[in-house]
C-alpha cells in the first residue's frame, strides 16, 4: 500500500476539506444524504426477527417452556443479538403460535449497559432498552421496536424492573448472591435507559443504511413496572438542581411570595404549600427563560436565542477580539473572559443556574488523518470533555450542543461516547442528529451535529422540523430554502462594513440557491460573489452566516469569529422551538402576541402532542417548586445521594475506568500539519 504526506493548512479554512473527507467514512455512522440506495439488506440472526407486521397466528396468554411458564411482562434471556447492540434480554408482550412454524416471543429487547461501547455507565445488572423506529411509520414506539423470538432460543426467565429512579436507588439487593458470576446469571435486572434510534423510512431501516437520529433517554415515571419502583420526577429534578420557575427564570416584578427555598431531602408534598404541576397559569409579562453560552465567541448562539425570546444571563470565552464583540453586543449580560477551565473552577460553591444552556467546544478538526501531536491537543481534548462539568456546575434544565460532525468519524467512536457518557452519568437525557442546517433556515449549506439534552426529570424535548426545503408541498409547513440573493438583499449601504475588497476573475453562478459552499475561519474554499468579480465582504459573508444585517463585530480577526459561529437564524428556529416545548411542558399560557415567532401552528399542535403523551401519567399530584436550593451535602455526585461507593456495594465493572481515559489525537492549532493518506482508494478533497 503506497503511503504519502498531504500537507494541508489548518488556518485556510480547511475545516470543509476534512469534513468532505470525513463523510464516507461517517456515512458507515449516519446517512448523510438520503440518496444512497445501494445499500445491503441486513441480515438479521436466526433468532429473532424485526416485528414491522401483525404478528400471524392466534395469541397465547400463556405457554411452559422448560418448567417454566412464559406470559406477558415477564422477561427471558435469550442468545446475544449483535445486531441489537448484544442485546439478550427479551420483555415479553405477546406469545404467537404459528400453525406449521411453532411458538413465538413478541416483545422488546435489552442490552446491558455495558455493551453500548461507554454511552452509559457499566454498571452490575443494569439494562437499556433498545428501540429501533422509521420516522415513516406512525405506529408508537413501543410497537415499532418490537422483535420476534423462537421459544426455543429461550435460556431461562430473569425478574426484571422498570424504574425511573436514578442509579443505586431500586437495584439488585445486596448480600443475596454471593460472586459476581452469580449476580449475572441470577440476579435482579434493572432497566432506568432507552436507547432509540430512528431511520428515514422502514427500507432504510431494513437495510444496512443508518439511523438519522440518535437519543438515550432516561425512563419517566409512567414507565416504571409499578409503584415502589416510581419515583416523582418533580423530586428528581428537585435533587438535581433545586426545581424550576414555571414560565422563565427571569422575572423582573415577581411577587416575594413566589420564591422560597426547597430542601432536596424533604419529600415534595412536605416541601412547600400544594400547588399543583397539571394547573395551567398565563406567562407574566416579561417573564423569560434564562440562557447561558458557554464557548460563546462573537455570540451567534446568544444572538440567535435572544431573537428567541430567551434572556442571554451569562456567556464565556477566552478569544479576546470575539469578547470584545461579544461585550459591546450583550453589555446587560455576564461575559467571563477567561479559559473555560478556570470558569468551571471558579466559585465551586456556586448555585448559578440557567434555564437553557448552549456548547460549541472548539474541537473542529476531527480527521482520521491527523498523525502528528499538536500543541493544543490536550487542551482541545479537555474542552470537549469540560462539557459535563459545565452541565454540573450550571444544571440547565435543557443543553443544545454544537459541534462539527467529524467527531463521529468512527477512528473517534471512543472520544463522542465518552462525550455522552459525561451527560448521562448525570442523569441527562440527549438525543443528537447531523443537521444541514438550510433545513432550518441558514443560507449556506453547513452540516453540523446538533444535540438537545434534559436534566433528571425533565422530558426531552424533539428536534424541530424542517422549517425550509426544496421543493415545499402544500401543508407541510416549509418555505424555500434561503437563497444568496434572497439573504444578500437585506444589506443596506449604511450596514456594509468598510473592509478592501479582493477582486478575483471566476465564473459566475446563480444566487438563487443557498451558498454550496460551508463558511469557515478564513471564508471557506470556493466561496466568492456571484458576480464572479470579487469575493464577498464581511458583511456578506455574516448575513450568509445567518447574523442579522446590523450586527456589530469589534476588534480584528473579524472573518475567523463569523466562520466560528453557530448561526444565529438558526439558533432562532432552535430556541423558538425549545421556548415553546417549555412553555408546554411547564402548563403555561402564551401572552397575546407572543405565538408570532413560532413556525407554524402544525409544530405547535405536534409539541402539544408530545407533551400530552409523556404527561400521561405525570405527577399530578406533586407540587411545582420555585425559587432557589438549599444543597444538600450529598448532591453533586451522580453516585453519591447518600449511598455508599464502596466497591463491594456498587458492584461497577472493573473495565468502567479505563473506558474513560483516551489518549490524544486531536488537533485544532491553526498551523501546518502532514497528514498521512491512504491514497490507494479514492478521495475527495474538493
Amino acid at each position: 500500500m503506497h503511503i504519502e504526506p498531504i500537507i494541508i493548512n489548518d488556518d485556510d479554512g480547511d475545516e470543509e476539506r476534512q469534513e468532505e473527507y470525513l463523510a464516507p467514512g461517517i456515512s458507515t455512522v449516519i446517512d448523510l444524504t438520503g440518496d444512497d440506495s445501494s445499500h445491503k439488506p441486513r441480515v438479521p440472526s436466526t433468532a429473532f426477527s424485526l416485528h414491522s407486521a401483525p404478528p400471524l397466528g392466534c395469541s397465547l396468554s400463556q405457554y411452559r417452556y422448560c418448567g417454566g411458564l412464559l406470559q406477558t411482562g415477564v422477561a427471558v434471556e435469550m442468545p446475544a443479538i449483535p445486531e441489537l447492540h448484544q442485546a439478550s434480554f427479551l420483555y415479553i408482550k405477546s406469545i404467537i403460535h404459528e400453525p406449521g412454524r411453532g411458538v413465538f416471543l413478541s416483545g422488546l429487547p435489552l442490552t446491558r449497559t455495558r455493551h453500548l461501547r461507554g454511552m452509559l455507565p457499566r454498571l452490575r445488572n443494569e439494562l437499556c432498552l433498545i428501540h429501533e423506529v422509521s420516522n415513516d411509520d406512525g405506529r408508537p414506539a413501543d410497537e415499532q421496536a418490537l422483535i420476534k423470538l423462537e421459544v426455543t432460543k429461550v435460556i431461562g426467565a430473569r425478574a426484571l424492573y422498570f424504574t425511573n429512579a436514578d442509579f443505586p436507588e431500586k437495584r439488585y439487593p445486596q448480600g443475596v448472591h454471593s460472586t459476581v458470576s452469580e449476580i449475572e446469571q441470577k440476579g435482579i435486572l434493572v432497566c432506568r435507559w432507552r436507547y432509540r434510534l430512528a431511520y428515514r423510512n422502514r427500507p432504510a431501516r431494513g437495510k444496512s443504511q443508518p439511523p438519522e437520529e440518535f437519543g438515550l433517554e432516561h425512563l419517566s415515571r409512567k414507565d416504571a413496572s409499578s409503584a415502589p419502583y416510581r419515583v416523582s420526577d418533580v423530586k428528581r429534578r428537585n435533587t438535581w438542581r433545586g426545581g424550576k420557575t414555571r414560565g422563565g427564570a427571569f422575572h423582573p416584578h415577581r411577587p416575594a411570595d413566589r420564591e422560597f427555598t426547597v430542601d432536596v431531602e424533604v419529600e415534595p408534598d412536605l416541601a412547600c404549600p400544594s400547588e399543583s404541576e397539571d394547573l395551567w397559569e398565563d406567562r407574566r409579562p416579561q417573564q423569560q427563560y434564562t440562557f447561558a453560552d458557554m464557548f460563546c465567541g462573537a455570540g451567534g448562539a446568544s444572538c440567535g436565542a435572544e431573537m428567541a425570546g430567551f434572556l442571554v444571563k451569562l456567556g464565556c470565552d477566552n478569544s479576546p477580539h470575539a469578547c470584545e464583540t461579544y461585550r459591546h453586543r450583550f453589555s446587560g449580560s455576564e461575559l467571563r473572559e477567561m479559559d473555560i477551565f478556570q470558569f468551571i473552577l471558579e466559585d465551586s460553591d456556586s448555585t448559578l443556574r440557567v434555564d437553557v444552556m448552549h456548547l460549541s467546544p472548539p474541537c473542529q478538526f476531527w480527521s482520521p488523518a491527523h498523525t502528528i501531536p499538536g500543541a493544543n491537543d490536550d487542551a482541545n481534548i479537555a474542552s470537549l470533555f469540560s462539557c459535563h462539568e459545565l452541565v454540573k456546575k450550571l444544571r440547565p434544565r435543557l443543553f443544545t450542543l454544537e459541534q462539527t460532525f467529524g467527531i463521529l468519524h468512527p477512528r473517534f467512536e471512543h472520544y463522542f461516547n465518552a462525550l455522552i457518557h459525561g451527560f448521562t452519568q448525570y442523569g441527562y437525557s440527549v438525543r443528537w442528529k447531523i443537521v444541514n442546517l438550510i433545513i432550518w433556515g441558514c443560507p449556506s449549506k453547513r452540516r453540523r451535529l446538533v444535540m438537545i439534552g434534559s436534566c433528571p426529570g425533565e422530558k426531552l424535548p424533539p428536534f424541530p422540523p424542517p422549517t425550509h426545503s426544496r421543493s415545499p408541498q402544500p401543508g407541510d409547513g416549509t418555505r424555500p430554502y434561503v437563497t444568496v440573493r434572497e439573504a444578500l438583499r437585506k444589506i443596506k449601504p449604511e450596514n456594509t462594513m468598510q473592509y478592501p475588497l479582493h477582486s478575483c476573475w471566476r465564473e459566475r453562478w446563480c444566487p438563487d440557491i443557498p451558498l454550496q459552499r460551508t463558511i469557515t475561519c478564513s471564508g471557506g474554499i470556493g466561496n466568492y460573489h456571484y458576480s464572479g468579480r470579487r469575493y464577498f465582504n464581511l458583511r456578506e459573508y455574516a448575513t450568509l452566516q445567518g447574523f442579522p444585517v446590523d450586527y456589530e463585530f469589534r476588534s480584528s480577526n473579524v472573518k475567523k469569529q463569523i466562520g466560528n459561529a453557530f448561526p444565529p437564524c438558526v439558533v432562532k428556529t432552535l430556541y423558538k422551538h425549545i421556548e415553546h416545548w417549555l412553555l408546554s411542558t411547564d402548563h403555561i399560557r402564551f401572552l397575546e402576541g407572543e405565538k408570532d415567532g413560532f413556525s407554524g401552528s402544525d409544530e405547535r399542535k405536534s409539541i402539544d402532542a408530545h407533551v400530552l403523551e409523556v404527561d400521561s401519567d405525570e405527577d399530578d399530584d406533586q407540587p411545582e417548586y420555585l425559587g432557589q436550593r438549599v444543597l444538600s451535602s450529598s448532591v453533586g455526585s451522580p453516585l453519591s445521594d447518600g449511598y455508599s461507593s464502596r466497591p463491594h456495594e456498587m458492584e461497577f465493572d472493573t473495565q468502567r475506568q479505563r473506558d474513560i481515559i483516551f489518549p490524544a489525537c486531536i488537533d485544532a492549532n491553526q498551523r501546518h500539519h502532514i497528514r498521512y493518506v491512504d491514497l490507494t482508494g479514492p478521495i475527495d478533497l474538493t
